[in-house]
């Protein structure tokens, strides 16, 4: 586990574009979308509380790409599980939970790899990572979290020293 401070412009940047994804996502805050927000549905809040969780939901991104090397890192809006959050096969995934373990949904992509980052703005740790196909197994399975969702506990992830960017694309191993 990696901690990463954003800096200013990083932080400004990451709380323009999650103010801009929490205005695109605001149909499924008010529940008017197939797309179902489990963690509205569980925890309700404001629209400012949603906000605030995608402002720190992008700076997650920001920290991974950041760990990951990338200098030039721009978060992007409006992809959802189309294109990957950095690279070509990177999916980040944050919780404010400092013992949080991964979650992954039936919908995220088969070719990604997963990268947990707890935390919130400026400040955060990333953890591990996990290839999405391989989280898919039954033994994570979950009936704890609503939705078609996988649990892999924080001891499962691969250290984050066992990725490499390559190019476009983020490659893992698991043994050295």
């Amino acid at each position: 586990m990696f901690k990463v401070v954003l800096d200013v412009v990083q932080a400004n940047t990451a709380i323009d574009t999650g103010i801009a994804r929490a205005k695109l996502y605001k149909p499924q805050f008010d529940g008017v979308t197939a797309k179902k927000n489990y963690d509205q549905e569980r925890h309700g809040g404001t629209f400012a509380e949603f906000a605030t969780k995608q402002i720190d939901a992008v700076g997650a991104e920001t920290a991974a790409a950041e760990y990951l090397g990338i200098t030039d890192y721009e978060p992007q809006n409006g992809i959802y599980k189309d294109k990957a959050d950095i690279a070509d096969n990177v999916e980040v995934k944050h919780t404010y939970k400092r013992n949080g373990n991964l979650i992954i949904g039936s919908i995220d992509r088969d070719g990604d790899i997963a990268i947990l980052v707890i935390g919130r703005m400026p400040v955060y740790v990333v953890m591990g990572w996990f290839e999405v196909k391989q989280a898919k197994d039954e033994k994570y399975r979950s009936e704890l979290i609503r939705g078609d969702s996988y649990l892999i506990p924080r001891a499962d992830l691969n250290p984050m020293h066992h990725l490499a960017l390559i190019g476009d694309r983020v490659y893992g191993y698991h043994k050295v």
